[in-house]
C-alpha cells in the first residue's frame, strides 16, 4: 500500500534549525533553512518515494493537493537532487527507505498604520519637502493606510519509512527545510526561485547522500 504522508514540521522546523539560512545578504533569492535529524546517518539507505502531489496551504480550510506543472517542476527538483545524491527513486513502492513530502504554504500579510502615528518615511533625510507643491507645511494622513503583501514558503520532510509500522506510532523525520520569502511579481519567477534554494538546500546539506564520505 502506498504511503500518504501528510505530516506538518512547519513550528517544529522553524524551531529546531541549525544551519544558518542561506542568503545572508538579503538578495533576491529566496531564504533557506535546513535541519538534519539528531545523529542520522544517510548512508544506511538507498531508495526514496515522493508524494505525487504537492499539498497546498493558503486561504481555504480544507487542504488542497496540486499536480500542476509549477507543483511537478518542485518536486522533479527534490526528485533530482536526491538522485545526484546517490539514492534510488522507486515511485510508488511500499518498501521505500525514504518517503518525501512538500507542503507549499501561501500567506497574506497585511500591515495597517493609523493616522495618529508617525509615517517613518516622512523624516527621512530628502523625503518630499511639502513646498514642493505649493505654501504648505508638513503632511498628514487623514485615514489609515494599509498594505498587504504575500509570502511564499516550501515545507519539506524526509521520513524513515524503514521502521516497523504500528497504530499511533510516529513517522521519524530525517531531514526539514523550509524555504521562503516575499512572492514577486509572477509566479513562474517564483517557481524557478524555489527550484535555486530546493538546489541550495541540499548543497548546505552535504551529509545527506547516499556515499559515504572518504
Amino acid at each position: 500500500m502506498k504511503k500518504i504522508l501528510l505530516i506538518s514540521a512547519a513550528l517544529m522546523l522553524l524551531a529546531a534549525c541549525h544551519k544558518e539560512p542561506y542568503p545572508q545578504d538579503g538578495d533576491n533569492q529566496y531564504l533557506v533553512y535546513t535541519s538534519p535529524g539528531k545523529d542520522v546517518n544517510f548512508t544506511q539507505f538507498q531508495t526514496f518515494d515522493i508524494a505525487d502531489s504537492l499539498l497546498v496551504i493558503g486561504q481555504s480550510d480544507k487542504p488542497m493537493y496540486s499536480q500542476s506543472n509549477n507543483a511537478l517542476a518542485l518536486i522533479q527538483a527534490f526528485r533530482t537532487n536526491m538522485e545526484k545524491r546517490g539514492f534510488i527513486y522507486t515511485p510508488s513502492d511500499p518498501d521505500a527507505d525514504l518517503g518525501i513530502q512538500l507542503t507549499y504554504v501561501i500567506k497574506t500579510e497585511r500591515y495597517v498604520q493609523y493616522y495618529d502615528d508617525p509615517y517613518w518615511w516622512l523624516d527621512y533625510p530628502g523625503y518630499w519637502p511639502s513646498g514642493y507643491w505649493g505654501n504648505w507645511t508638513g503632511f498628514y494622513y487623514p485615514r489609515p493606510v494599509t498594505y498587504t503583501y504575500t509570502t511564499n514558503a516550501l515545507l519539506t520532510d524526509i521520513v524513515n519509512l524503514t521502521g516497523e509500522e504500528e497504530a499511533g506510532k510516529p513517522l521519524e523525520i530525517l531531514w526539514t527545510s523550509y524555504i521562503g520569502g516575499p512572492a514577486g511579481a509572477s509566479l513562474q519567477g517564483d517557481i524557478k526561485r524555489m527550484e535555486a534554494a530546493i538546489d541550495q538546500a541540499f548543497v548546505q546539506s552535504a551529509y545527506l547522500t547516499r556515499t559515504q564520505s572518504k
